[in-house]
């Protein structure tokens, strides 16, 4: 079984102007009505959004009764998580089956480098990816999120690849249990735009008038809910039992920590033989030593660094790398 962690990096390959973690803030302030991306960035004069909230977040534990500030500044993250909500669910970022099929080095990687019983952890909030795997026959809503499952998808075709979105989606909602109004509850919402083949004629969402889209904004500070905590714990299972882990666009940021958490279950108590680690990235050889350094393992531990993004010469590095 492979696993693979797809980052910023695999939208980026689709979209030239979609932005990576450090350029996410900036994006936002240049967009129509961002004012809380533009406050966010002149309280903090600093346009790395993962800081940016995560002085945020300390800010507000310090404040120890509520009100000003601790209100406002509540609100203002509030604020910015919608401004990103707004971006990622736009119709740019929306996987039509026009857009995957034009795409041939796309199309080979999903066809012939993923393949049915692989795990993919998503660290993106945008659908593209599980959307282009529904176009290609190889994701349903029935597993395709592992143990997040929407109630009227029981009957669809169990999914033939999982995607595990530990940081939420753009699909995710979050709403009140209507059976009991002190807690919430995180499922999925199933349409068109999200999944084109399998949300062709269906609109079903999740929950009620409160309902509104889950995701975990970028900070220090993660706070997951009771089922991204599952999600996490699958991809922890997932990669402990996988053979091969391929990582694409993603830097490994030092304030991810389960990520390095997931690096370890995957080496723990194997031969270097035994499991191989592909990294697909502008910047491969620099993660490559990054992940060595991390794991403390020499040369003998095969890591393959395939440089550049995710186009047409570096799917057949990866083809020729997995055998295939």
């Amino acid at each position: 079984m492979k696993v693979f962690i797809i980052g910023a990096g695999f939208t980026k390959a689709i979209f030239e102007h979609a932005p990576l973690n450090a350029q996410l803030l900036p994006t936002l302030a240049k967009r129509p009505n961002a004012s809380a991306s533009c406050k966010l960035i002149q309280r903090y004069d600093i346009t790395d959004i993962e800081i940016a909230l995560t002085r945020v977040d300390a800010d507000i534990a310090l404040c120890n009764t509520s009100g000003d500030p601790k209100d406002y500044l509540s609100e203002l993250r509030h604020e910015v998580e919608q401004e990103i909500v707004a971006y990622f669910d736009s119709d740019v970022f929306s996987a039509t089956s026009e857009r995957v099929d034009s795409l041939t080095w796309l199309c080979q990687f999903l066809d012939d480098v993923v393949s049915d019983g692989d795990v993919a952890l998503g660290l993106n909030y945008d659908c593209f990816f599980e959307g282009a795997l529904d176009c290609r026959k190889k994701w349903t809503p029935n597993g395709g999120y592992g143990p997040l499952k929407h109630m009227l998808t029981v009957s669809d075709t169990r999914s033939p690849v999982e995607v595990l979105k530990i940081h939420g989606s753009t699909s995710f909602r979050i709403a009140t249990d209507l059976g009991n109004d002190k807690i919430q509850l995180v499922n999925l919402a199933i349409n068109e735009k999200y999944f084109p083949r399998s949300g062709k004629y269906r609109n079903f969402d999740f929950g009620g008038d409160d309902a509104r889209t889950y995701l975990i904004a970028p900070s220090y500070v993660k706070r997951p809910t009771f089922e991204i905590s599952r999600l996490m714990l699958r991809s922890a299972e997932v990669v402990a039992q996988a053979d091969t882990l391929i990582i694409i666009g993603c830097g490994l940021r030092p304030e991810d920590m389960f990520l390095y958490l997931l690096l370890t279950a995957f080496t723990d108590g194997c031969s270097p033989t035994e499991r191989k680690i592909v990294v697909l990235d502008p910047e491969a050889e620099d993660l490559i030593f990054k992940i060595k350094s991390y794991l403390t393992v020499d040369d003998s531990f095969c890591m393959v660094p395939i440089r550049g993004k995710l186009q047409q010469d570096s799917v057949a590095q990866l083809l020729q790398t997995l055998g295939r």
